[in-house]
Formats: structure tokens, sequence, C-alpha cells
């Protein structure tokens, strides 16, 4: 038996793949942000999709009438398939295993910074700048979150990567060299 997330991942490759044959794997990557956000955020629509009483074609019906003119036809289609073969209870994991996949084809780097106060225009381009430096060929994509329990400086996170650079943390590496110091004095 194939595990849910590899079915997820396969049908988000192929879709990737036929997107990208197609030229349009940009908008159906917008696509899936919208339905991985309506998805999530919904629970009606979670509802109507897990819904046993609604008849598959009766939900096709529904799905076309409501993404007819918000959903690219590559990204309609692409929903009807996985309404038909019943995977619906996968288009989360699907649409961000797309993103992913897309982000990773595509040379972007998703960076959450979490900082004290929020990040002013200027100082969100510099960091921007500082990290394009770090990863060249990446485009970077900052995530912006106020995390008021920092005292200054910034959190960085991406990939398996944290960089703790606030001064809550150096104070914290500081104590511990303090208590650490094993110095005596001998009066």
């Amino acid at each position: 038996m194939i595990t849910a997330k590899r079915v997820d991942i396969r049908y988000a490759t192929a879709l990737l793949e036929l997107a990208t044959e197609r030229g349009v794997s940009r908008e159906v990557h917008d696509d899936m942000l919208e339905l991985r956000i309506l998805t999530t955020s919904s629970s009606e629509f979670k509802n109507f999709l897990k819904s046993p009483t609604i008849k598959t074609s009766q939900k096709a019906y529904i799905l076309k009438e409501i993404f007819k003119d918000t959903l690219h036809p590559l990204s309609l289609d692409f929903l009807l398939l996985i309404l038909k073969k019943a995977r619906v209870a996968n288009i989360l994991n699907i649409a961000t295993a797309y993103v992913r996949l897309y982000r990773e084809v595509n040379h972007f780097k998703m960076v959450t910074v979490y900082t004290e106060k929020t990040l002013l225009t200027q100082q969100r381009q510099e960091l921007i700048t500082a990290l394009s430096k770090q990863m060249p060929g990446e485009t970077i994509e900052l995530r912006c979150q106020t995390y008021p329990e920092l005292i200054g400086g910034v959190v960085l996170r991406f990939d398996d990567y944290l960089f703790n650079g606030s001064i809550s943390r150096q104070l914290k590496n500081f104590h511990l060299k303090l208590e650490s110091n094993l110095y005596e004095t001998q009066i």
C-alpha cells in the first residue's frame, strides 16, 4: 500500500510537470496557495468535500461553478480529477507538496524572520539583500513574524537552519558562561 505522503507527492509532481509543460506553473502555484488557504480556513468547504451524502457528480458541478472564474483551467481540472479519484481528503497535502516542489524547482527560498517589532520596508529589503548574498541563485521570500519576547535582534529560520541573533539569546549564552566559570577566588 502506498503511503498518503507518497501519493501527495506523486500527484503534486504530476501536476507540476504538466503545468510546466503548458507554461502555467506560476498560475497553478497561486491556485494551490489559494486552495491551501481555503481548506485550512473554511470548515464549510472541508465538510462539503468530505460529505458522504453529496454525490461526486454534484460536488464536481458545484466546484466547477465556484471556481470557473477564479482557478486556472488546469487547476480546476486537477481538482476535479482528485475528486474523481477519491483523493479529496488529500487536497491540502497535495497543494502543499506542489507549492514546495514549485519553490524547489524555481529556487525560491522561504525565510521566516522573527523580530520584536514589525520590520520596516527598508529593513526587509536590506535583509533580503544580505540573504541573497549568502544564497546566490535563490529568490528570497520573507515571512515576517513579530515575537515580543525577543529583546532586539532577529531570528531567522529556513530549511533546517536556525540563526538566533537576538540579544535575549546572547544574554542567555553570557549567563551560561558565568555559571560554568570554574574560577574560584582563593581568599
